[in-house]
């Protein structure tokens, strides 16, 4: 059995201050000690006499939480002598049978224990005739830790009941995620609607799973008469719970997080790129599994620079079963050709109930424009036997004048080279070979090389690859990236 949760155990805080000289006297009482599953306790506590009175503070009884809070003072009389007393009322609803376990109240700085209170709760009969009930079904009684169920709901109520409001409220537990809801339209069959909500959920921990029971509490419009017998609307709520249901949770084999059954597809926007142009690579991973759980993927090809996003999680319902997506994005940037590789996943397939591993197919990426792998230098061959020229016919007359020629015009060309403004046209050859700010895939190319020095280039590539490739907005201080950029340059 639980005991009554303390705020703060093992403190006492004072919420009451009562001065008298002499004693007090403490009291514990429920309303009922037998009930049936929907209904209410109150439980009370009652200070009464002469006394400085300190109790602890709690939120919940036998475990359930505490719905309502009265207080109330009122005067006694005992063996001829007036009293005060002070009662404190609060009130829950126990699921199961249960027991308020003694806790300590201090009476002029000595505790005094309560009394424990044994609480009885039955399942409620349901008839036929009955205008509401719940039933609670799953897909599966034994699973993996992570491996996503359906949990179903069927809502059945009485037509042309006057209903006002409802809420549902699903079983808490910190072992069972719920990762989406499907809410189908009511039909209509032998006086009643009939609802179909169905819950993905998934088990966080191996054991005994315990499921329900559901609440569904329905504010249904009433009659009451008030003091002068006047007949007046009234809302009155009613508690109706499903039933209960365990499931065995197994654990996964040790080094093993995924689980379910998937597939894995990668696709690119262009096979055939420029130098320096990006492609971009979608990695889709879908299926009944917990989707969550995968890590990013990543590209470490030799001469790429690559730039992935966050992935994308999402869960869905396709004709009534859990489906969830992994969606990754990269940018991959590169000099020459290169392959994207397989991408796998290793997991428990709940189908055959073996672990299988998964694997997309390679891709080949085309270059235009490769930078060359190696550099190779120049070789001049020359032929071992070259003829000369026999100059002993040639006339003196024309040496002379080939000598002249070629004296003046190197004097020309002498001038011709001082006119020239060599350290501007110098200057500007080196500019071409420069990154400017505004070209933005040279800029993105440039940065993803240098992004791991620093958490501000990363945030400038992610922003750039956005805008360029899925056509976002970002805002970018161009004054900031010119610096980062010539900074990068002069390295």
């Amino acid at each position: 059995m639980k005991e009554m949760k303390m705020k703060n155990p093992g403190k006492l805080i004072l919420l009451f201050l009562l001065v008298f000289p002499l004693w007090a006297q403490v009291k514990v009482s429920v309303d009922k000690e037998q009930l049936i599953r929907g209904e209410r306790a109150t439980f009370t506590l009652s200070i009464t006499g002469e006394g400085k009175v300190q109790i602890p503070p709690f939120d919940e009884l036998c475990g359930y939480s505490i719905e309502n809070r009265m207080q109330s003072r009122k005067d006694v009389f005992s063996n001829g002598k007036r009293q005060q007393e002070i009662s404190l009322s609060y009130t829950f609803m126990p699921l199961k049978s249960c027991v308020i376990e003694p806790f300590a109240v201090s009476i002029n700085g000595k505790e005094q224990m309560t009394e424990a209170i044994n609480i009885t709760v039955s399942n409620i009969s349901i008839s036929r005739n009955e205008p509401f009930s719940v039933a609670l079904e799953t897909n599966k009684k034994s699973l993996y830790v992570g491996e996503p169920f359906e949990m179903s709901l069927f809502f059945k109520e009485r037509q042309n009941t006057d209903k006002i409001a409802e809420s549902i409220a699903l079983s808490e537990s910190k072992n069972i995620w719920i990762k989406s809801e499907q809410k189908r339209p009511a039909s209509s069959k032998e006086g009643y609607l009939t609802r179909h909500n169905t819950y993905a959920l998934a088990a966080q921990q191996s054991g005994k799973l315990s499921l329900g029971p559901l609440r569904w509490d329905v504010q249904v419009r009433s009659q009451a008469k008030d003091y002068w017998g006047t007949w007046m609307a009234t809302a009155k709520t009613r508690s109706i719970f499903s039933n209960e249901l365990e499931i065995e949770v197994k654990p996964l084999p040790e080094g093993i997080y995924l689980v379910g059954d998937l597939e894995i597809k990668v696709k690119v926007d262009k096979k055939q790129i420029s130098a320096n142009e990006a492609v971009n690579v979608t990695i889709t991973v879908k299926g009944r599994a917990n989707v969550e759980d995968i890590q990013a993927f990543d590209l470490h090809e030799e001469g790429t620079q690559a730039f992935k996003e966050e992935p994308k999680i999402t869960h869905d319902f396709q004709e009534g079963k859990y489906v969830g997506l992994f969606e990754q994005k990269l940018a991959v940037v590169a000099q020459r050709d290169f392959t994207i590789p397989a991408f796998e996943l290793r997991y428990m397939d709940v189908e055959t109930d073996t672990l299988k591993t998964i694997r997309s197919e390679p891709i080949e990426i085309t270059v235009l424009n490769a930078a060359p792998a190696l550099k190779e230098e120049l070789k001049i061959s020359r032929s071992e036997e070259i003829a000369a020229p026999d100059t002993s016919v040639q006339s003196s007359a024309l040496t002379f004048l080939e000598g002249t020629f070629l004296l003046l015009g190197g004097f020309f060309l002498g001038l011709l080279a001082w006119a020239i403004p060599w350290k501007r046209l110098l200057s500007k050859d080196k500019r071409k070979h420069t990154v400017s700010a505004k070209e933005s895939k040279a800029v993105l190319q440039l940065l993803m090389g240098h992004m791991h020095h620093s958490p501000e280039i990363e945030e400038m590539v992610k922003k750039l690859n956005e805008n360029l490739y899925e056509g976002k907005r970002h805002e970018i201080d161009k004054k900031r990236l010119k610096a980062i950029v010539k900074q990068l340059q002069q390295r």
